[in-house]
């Protein structure tokens, strides 16, 4: 199990300045891009900023947006090593998985609380991992709602078929509920504003490293 900090900001020189305080204890980062049209928040929205960030980062974008297949593409770099992607939010979900398996980086599929399980068992066979939302797409700082557990519980399930499917969880993890959360055979866990909001971001995130 990982702690990857969250980044989710509306412009990029905040989403840079929250990686260079961190990037001295791990150069692991999850980037939140998310689009007014498919969730109540507005981040920076330009692939080509990912060429300021050092080389040697490995990141996850998470694209909260709703992506025409090829659209994909432009978000390919050599910083990504993972892209999480939401198919309920393309018209085309299979062209979409098309398109993200051409740029040769590993993809989740990214589980939000209104979509069914039948939906997501459908890409199974073609993606890397699940990434289980526990809040809804948008904004950093919202609540863990409890209708995620299942979700998870789910997820786990699954990957005893799917032996090597990873399972991110994402969105309102705190110093609180991490305790439950440490005991499901998760993969990684994706916090931003439990990290964020303190005083010093990497004693807070060397504490969340420490409990798990």
């Amino acid at each position: 199990m990982k702690i990857i900090p969250s980044i989710n900001t509306e412009n990029f020189e905040e989403a840079k300045k929250r990686i260079d305080i961190l990037k001295k204890v791990t150069k692991e980062f999850h980037i939140d891009i998310s689009s007014l049209d498919f969730t109540n928040h507005q981040t920076w929205q330009n692939p080509k900023n990912l060429d300021i960030l050092d080389n040697d980062l490995k990141l996850q974008i998470h694209l909260m947006v709703k992506l025409k297949p090829m659209e994909i593409l432009k978000w390919n770099n050599s910083r990504v090593k993972i892209f999480i992607l939401h198919f309920e939010a393309c018209n085309l979900p299979f062209a979409l998985l098309k398109f993200a398996r051409k740029t040769k980086k590993e993809i989740a599929i990214a589980w939000s609380l209104n979509i069914e399980e039948e939906f997501i068992k459908e890409f199974l066979g073609y993606v890397n991992g699940i990434l289980v939302l526990g809040v809804k797409p948008g904004k950093s700082g919202q609540q863990f709602l409890d209708k995620a557990y299942e979700n998870i519980e789910k997820s786990c399930q699954l990957k005893e078929k799917y032996k090597n499917l990873k399972i991110f969880v994402d969105g309102g993890i705190n110093k609180e509920n991490i305790y439950q959360l440490k005991k499901f055979p998760i993969d990684y866990l994706v916090i931003g504003n439990a990290i964020f909001k303190e005083e010093n971001p990497i004693e807070a995130y060397k504490n969340f490293t420490s409990i798990i």
